[in-house]
């Protein structure tokens, strides 16, 4: 058994540790705006060592999009360094795959350390650029309901025209549809009516583009006949 003595001061020594000891971030959420064609960024997140040493126990990223953090400097023998001690500073990197986003995402990880219950959260805000906006992507029609006409607008989103060179209908059977130029390389419409609401049905509309940015070469209008869910 611990003495009284002995566990005060062990309980005391853990308090100051929890209410001195930090891992100062200059920033906690490091924003970015990734430019057309770029599919991976990465973020610094500086720190200063104050307080009493830091020990690095673990991290976790929140998404598979996002890299392991990585710790610099590292040390002589190109290992993590894990402990550090005041007054030093290093930085966190995350690394962020954005081939998948459109628009404003954060992601980030969270840091554990030696002795705090709560890790720290780093996280990245990015903006990426929708060089097609399509609104909305996703038409609807109720089973049973009115046939009637439903207007997908395409917006360029860009410094420089983006053309629509090809489109092809799916199920154009049970969803017709035209497109329409208002401005050509920068505004278009696809206006669908459904020939029927009779039975349920998908229907898809691909435009292919002339982007030189590969994720944007193609967008996709759908089209979708189904019960209403809120009934």
């Amino acid at each position: 058994m611990i003495p009284r003595t002995r566990l005060i001061l062990f309980l005391s020594l853990l308090v100051a540790r929890t209410a001195f000891a930090e891992m100062v971030f200059e920033k906690t959420v490091v924003e970015i705006d990734v430019k057309p064609g770029e599919n991976e960024v990465i973020a610094s997140f500086p720190f200063e060592i104050k307080g009493e040493e830091e020990t690095i126990v673990g991290s976790e990223v929140f998404c598979t999009c996002v890299g392991k953090p990585r710790v610099e400097p590292l040390n002589p023998d190109r290992s993590a360094k894990l402990n550090w001690k005041v007054g030093e500073k290093g930085v966190i990197k995350l690394k962020m795959e954005t081939a998948q986003f459109l628009g404003t995402v954060e992601k980030g990880a969270a840091l554990k350390l030696l002795g705090r219950a709560e890790p720290i959260t780093l996280m990245i805000r990015v903006n990426i650029p929708e060089l097609i906006r399509v609104e909305p992507t996703n038409l609807k029609w109720d089973l049973g309901g009115t046939a009637d006409e439903k207007v997908a607008k395409i917006t360029i989103k860009h410094d420089q025209p983006i053309k629509i060179l090809e489109h092809v209908g799916r199920n154009t059977e049970i969803f017709p549809y035209r497109l329409v130029t208002i401005r050509e390389g920068w505004e278009y419409e696809v206006r669908v009516t459904p020939s029927s609401t009779a039975k349920a049905g998908l229907g898809m509309i691909s435009l292919r583009t002339d982007s030189e940015h590969p994720r944007f070469k193609r967008a996709a209008v759908y089209a979708t006949v189904r019960r209403d869910l809120t009934r």
